[in-house]
């Protein structure tokens, strides 16, 4: 039970995750990324959205099947992708 609380948690997290990255892709995030200014960035932040929103839809789909491989496969490419998304990201950065 506890497993399919937190890979459900961890689905929702990424899901909101990619909805936040495609609903912010015209505005500037935290004063250091303007997509505005950079389409590089812009076309980033939509694969970046895109991919977090189906590893957070195929994550809930896991948490609710239970199938422990399915999950266990899952977890891992989350960790991987988002680990890679943080690696990726900074290099958009802009200094005032």
């Amino acid at each position: 039970m506890l497993t399919l609380g937190l890979t459900l948690v961890l689905g929702l997290i990424l899901f909101y995750m990619g909805f936040y990255l495609f609903t912010h892709r015209t505005k500037t995030l935290f004063g250091v990324f303007s997509p505005k200014d950079d389409p590089a960035l812009k076309k980033a932040m939509t694969l970046w959205a895109y991919i977090l929103t189906i590893l957070g839809v195929l994550t809930i789909i896991a948490a609710f099947l239970g199938i422990l491989a399915f999950q266990i496969t899952m977890l891992i490419l989350d960790a991987i992708l988002v680990f890679i998304m943080s690696i990726l990201m900074p290099t958009y950065l802009r200094m005032p």
